[in-house]
């Protein structure tokens, strides 16, 4: 979810605004079991109905983003299936954009009152605008079978593909997901390390 505020969330665990909890990234995470439970609604082809929440507020560091007195926020969470059970994202999107707030206002009461506009993006949409197949931000999962040496796929994890020239990089690339930029560089190093595939 991406939000437009007219603030910042002012938690009731740490009031004050603005304050040091605003420039970490926050998360709703308080348990282990909180984590399960969330894995559990998403393994029945239900979005989690309290899903992990990670959020940032990047004009904390770069107030030129908004307009002045103004916020932006960007809200990463698990567990949202791109398949789901009995339902639509058509259908879901919205609601369950309602639900992440509701969620948000149990920390942060003010947090409906301050957001201005909003934009929830589901895995479909996600697939759909950027191409990221399944809606998969990792752009494959991030288990045992996709990690280190067998990233994507065992025999490629060096960047190198079986087509001569051709190089991967990106998320579904090692390190993978959530390195920003690793990929891309460890790629060009490798492409450098063999001038022959440059020609």
């Amino acid at each position: 979810m991406n939000l437009a505020l007219a603030g910042l969330p002012d938690f009731k665990a740490f009031p004050g605004s603005p304050g040091p909890q605003h420039g970490a990234t926050m998360h709703i995470c308080p348990s282990i079991d909180y984590v399960e439970r969330a894995w559990d609604d998403a393994k029945y082809g239900r979005p989690s109905s309290s899903p992990l929440l990670e959020m940032t507020c990047p004009t904390i560091y770069d107030p030129s983003l908004a307009p002045e007195g103004r916020h932006i926020m960007g809200i990463f969470l698990q567990y949202a299936p791109y398949t789901l059970r009995d339902a639509t994202w058509e259908d879901l999107r919205e609601p369950y954009g309602d639900r992440v707030l509701e969620l948000i206002s149990e920390y942060a009461p003010n947090m409906r009152e301050i957001v201005v506009e909003r934009q929830v993006l589901s895995p479909l949409d996600l697939e759909r605008r950027f191409g990221i197949s399944g809606g998969n931000i990792f752009h494959g999962e991030m288990s045992l079978d996709q990690m280190f040496f067998l990233r994507p796929v065992a025999g490629w994890a060096r960047y190198r593909t079986p087509i001569r020239g051709l190089y991967l990089c990106g998320s579904g690339a090692h390190p993978g997901g959530g390195v920003m930029g690793a990929p891309g560089y460890n790629a060009a190093r490798e492409i450098l390390k063999n001038p022959s595939a440059r020609t």
